[in-house]
This record gives structure tokens, sequence and C-alpha cells, in this order.
């Protein structure tokens, strides 16, 4: 003969809710992540005043990348972590990462700051042929041509120099350019343009041009280019 089943009694019931307990964790979980922002805002300043009065400048990457582990040491001095579990870890020193780097970034660039070092890209050059100046690629000896560079920076070039070399000695030192200018005498367009004019020319030989561009933070970039006159 076959059992007949049984009723099950037990019902799932909710524990008790503990609203002073609640109410403590979330004011401690807020104080912690207001500290963890707080933390981090000092820890940019201090990178942004290394980056703008010293020259260690890589040491502030490093130290922003290490600077959420001090959570774990400043942290039990501002509230009870006792029961913090790693996870509970996480949250802060990730916040405070991303609002380190956040506010780094922005304190690193214009109007705050410039770490950026200038970019010097190509070199043209321009001869003059029935009044107007036109780009070319083949310079004869004697002939007056216009040597021009792009530089560009994220704020404002301070100033572009360049020095020369023929047949592996010098014979120019460090020049000064000249920003072309809209509407400038020579009828050449464009944006972050440097020239020197050779009212003379060049005697045939092969040239090679060094350019050294900097910015007012003190960032400079140098390049060289090559130039043959036949």
């Amino acid at each position: 003969m076959a059992k007949k089943k049984g009723k099950r009694d037990d019902t799932f019931t909710f524990p008790e809710f503990d609203g002073e307990e609640y109410r403590n964790r979330e004011i401690r979980d807020s104080k912690v992540a207001l500290f963890a922002v707080a933390y981090a805002i000092v820890m940019a300043l201090i990178c942004y005043y290394i980056v703008k009065l010293t020259e260690l400048r890589d040491s502030t990457m490093i130290l922003g990348f290490i600077s959420p582990f001090g959570l774990i040491l400043i942290l039990p001095y501002v509230t009870d972590t006792s029961e913090f579990e790693r996870k509970n870890w996480f949250g802060p020193m990730f916040m405070s990462f991303l609002a380190w780097l956040g506010l780094f970034i922005l304190l690193s660039n214009p109007p705050f700051n410039d770490i950026s070092k200038p970019n010097i890209q190509q070199m043209e050059v321009y001869v003059e042929s029935d009044g107007e100046w036109n780009l070319t690629s083949e310079i004869k000896r004697d002939t007056p041509f216009l040597l021009v560079i792009t530089v560009k920076d994220n704020w404002e070039v301070d100033e572009v120099q360049f020095s020369g070399s023929k047949s592996g000695s010098g014979f120019l030192t460090y020049q000064s350019m000249s920003k072309l200018e809209e509407g400038n005498q020579f009828g050449i367009t464009g944006n972050n343009l440097y020239s020197y004019y050779f009212a003379d020319g060049l005697a045939v030989d092969s040239y090679k041009f060094t350019f050294k561009a900097s910015d007012g933070e003190r960032n400079t970039d140098t390049k060289s280019r090559s130039l043959t006159v036949t």
C-alpha cells in the first residue's frame, strides 16, 4: 500500500532587518568614498607640483599608480575597517585611481600646465619662379630658397632654431626661424610653419639640418632633415 505524502511545514522567513546596522554601513561606505576622492585630489595636486617644479616627471605616473594602496594604511584612521573584505577595498581604491587620473590629466594640459613636447614634422623647400614661391624637391646651387618646417604643439611653440652641416662638418650654428603668418611676403599658406630664407642659396653639397623646437614649459623636440643641392 502506497504511503501518503506528508505536508511540508518548513516555510521561508525573511531575516529580521537591522535598520541601525544598515544605516551605519551606509554611512561608513559614504565616508570611505568621499575620503577616497579627497585623497585622490591631494595626490593629483602633489603630482602636479612635482611636474611643475621638478624634473621628476616620470615618477609621477608611478606615484599615481601606487597611491591607491595608501588607503589601506590611512583608512583605518578615518573609519572602522575591521569588517572589510577584499571586495570592500577594491571599490575605494579603484575610485581613487580614476579620480586621480582624471584630475591629473586635467592639470597636465593647458591652461594649467603643458607636459607635451612640440612635434617637429615635415621640412619643405620653396623657390621663386615668375614672382611666385613654389614647393620644390630639387635645389640648384646659389639659388635663393626658403626653408620651411612644420612644428605643432598642444599649446604654443616658444622658439624654433636650426643648425646645419655639410659633408659631415658644421657650417651653420643655431639660427632662429621666423613664424610664417597669414599674408606673408612669400604667399605661403598653412599653420604652424617656421621659415629661414637663404638669400644667396647654397653651394653644391649634401646638407643636414637639425631643428630644435621648445615651448614655454621647457619641453623640447629635436629632429634632423637632409637636403641635397645639385
